[in-house]
């Protein structure tokens, strides 16, 4: 099993982008706090530089910091129920450690609650914390995705405000020509990170969800600039090479797995092991698939934001159910892994019925574990290892397999 040489390049990226969020205030660029769904191409028109605390509570869990810095959040009151996400940033924060060297001061918090309900009362407590204003895009539920005029009216107004505050913080108005520029290099990233996603459709998959897990960090902050499209364009070429010599990611490929949820960022690197030497190939996920459906178009962007917002991102059951099995068909799937999150609540509250419902559609068993994105504490990692044994054991059995 080859490793892909193109991912080596995540790290200098990563730190290249922290020593840049540094240098912004110097830079005369003002720092705007955002979620990974706000849309990163306005603020990089506006010359200003996107950080997202997401990204930050991520690397935390994954350098494993998270049981000293979340215990320092938790000194403060907010409890172990409470994110993990939120819990790592507050307490990086208040202790003052932090494998990025912190997060520069924002001049503005920008949130969007299409995404999750936890990350407004965050970023409420980052505003408060650094007495920087904060702009929620409020986006209304649209019940099982029915188009809604009223609904689609109310937010794109509230993108149109997002762009006079823009102009107001950074002193500069919208730049119509630097803009189509950033949006069509938004597309091409975007592109490039759905091209790579279908190329686990192969048999042998060249590369895993894990393999995508690492490779994130550009397409959710970076979208807009050449750096995304440089690093994914290497990462494709890469991969449509190991295709054509018909290079596994997983060496004897035999099972072929869905990962839902978020990953366990601590635990990346051993549950890849894991599965591997058992053959087991995690080839496709719903959740690094959100990133191939934030391209929109530069004649109407606002309208495709809208959009998107309303009805993409509406993980309803029913499309859930739908999209999963589709899924499932294209990337030969044999059997699902659902990561009942701690953290990610709003995800993982219908996941038996979900499973019920794609097992009793398709044949395709699932399992079941619980775990938390970041807070080791709050699972036994033997024990999922157990049940994923258990649970390829299962699939051996009723000959689900490659």
């Amino acid at each position: 099993m080859e490793p892909i040489k193109a991912l080596k390049e995540i790290k200098k990226i990563t730190m290249d982008y922290f020593t840049a969020a540094h240098m912004a205030p110097n830079n005369h660029k003002p720092v705007v706090y955002c979620n990974v769904f706000t849309p990163v191409e306005l603020i990089y028109t506006m010359d200003m530089f996107p950080v997202y605390p997401e990204n930050h509570a991520a690397i935390i869990g994954a350098r494993k910091m998270t049981t000293e810095l979340s215990a320092a959040a938790e000194g403060m009151g907010y409890v172990m129920d409470l994110c993990s996400y939120a819990r790592c940033d507050i307490g990086s924060i208040k202790a003052g450690v932090s494998p990025t060297w912190g997060l520069p001061k924002p001049d503005l918090i920008l949130v969007i609650n299409c995404q999750c309900g936890t990350l407004t009362k965050w970023f409420e407590v980052l505003s408060r914390k650094y007495n920087a204003p904060m702009v929620l895009i409020d986006v209304p539920h649209s019940g099982n995705g029915e188009q809604d005029v009223c609904a689609e009216a109310y937010v794109r107004k509230q993108l149109e405000d997002l762009i006079k505050i823009l102009e107001s913080i950074s002193g500069k108005s919208l730049d119509e020509a630097k803009f189509k520029e950033v949006m069509n290099l938004s597309k091409k990233a975007s592109e490039l990170w759905t091209r790579m996603l279908i190329m686990g459709e192969q048999i042998p998959a060249p590369m895993t969800v894990f393999d995508q897990f690492v490779s994130m960090f550009p397409i959710v902050s970076q979208r807009g600039t050449e750096t995304a499209v440089s690093f994914y364009g290497n990462l494709v070429q890469e991969l449509e090479e190991r295709v054509a010599k018909k290079m596994p990611a997983v060496d004897n490929e035999k099972f072929r797995l869905f990962w839902d949820n978020l990953p366990i960022w601590s635990e990346l690197s051993r549950l890849s092991g894991f599965l591997a030497d058992r053959g087991a190939s995690v080839v496709t996920s719903i959740y690094t698939w959100a990133w191939s459906q934030l391209a929109v178009n530069e004649q109407d962007p606002l309208t495709d934001w809208t959009r998107q917002y309303l009805y993409t991102f509406n993980l309803n059951f029913d499309y859930r159910v739908e999209k999963y099995i589709e899924l499932a068909q294209r990337y030969s799937v044999d059997g699902f892994l659902f990561h009942s999150n701690r953290s990610c609540k709003w995800i993982s509250q219908d996941v038996f019925a979900l499973r019920d419902a794609i097992t009793k559609s398709t044949g395709i068993p699932g399992v079941i574990f619980e775990a938390d994105q970041n807070d080791p504490r709050l699972y036994s990692f033997e024990n999922l290892e157990k049940q994923i044994e258990n649970f390829l054991e299962l699939l051996e059995f009723k000959g689900r397999h490659v």
